[in-house]
């Protein structure tokens, strides 16, 4: 009886090493370092943030200089619009 529950015993400890040893090397195996195709992926997306920063620092400026435009030219006044009759 007791040969039994120590062979269970050794049979449940070996299982779980074998079981948590491979999950550590899987997870070390992801760990290394990036390959080529992944660093020109980040440096794209770098790339592609900048070009959004500079894009919305150029939309700031053309609105502030829509602003002082707007405020230096004298108002005008449009024409009525005219409603085209429609064809019976």
């Amino acid at each position: 009886m007791k040969l039994r529950y120590t062979r269970a015993l050794l049979s449940l400890i070996g299982s779980l090493l074998l079981w948590l040893g491979s999950a550590a090397c899987g997870a070390s195996a992801d760990s290394g370092p990036p390959d080529r195709e992944m660093l020109r992926m980040m440096d794209l997306l770098r790339d592609m943030e900048m070009i959004k920063q500079i894009d919305l620092l150029q939309d700031m400026h053309n609105l502030a200089q829509g602003d002082v435009s707007a405020k230096a030219a004298p108002e005008r006044k449009s024409a009525p619009a005219k409603q085209k009759e429609s064809a019976k």
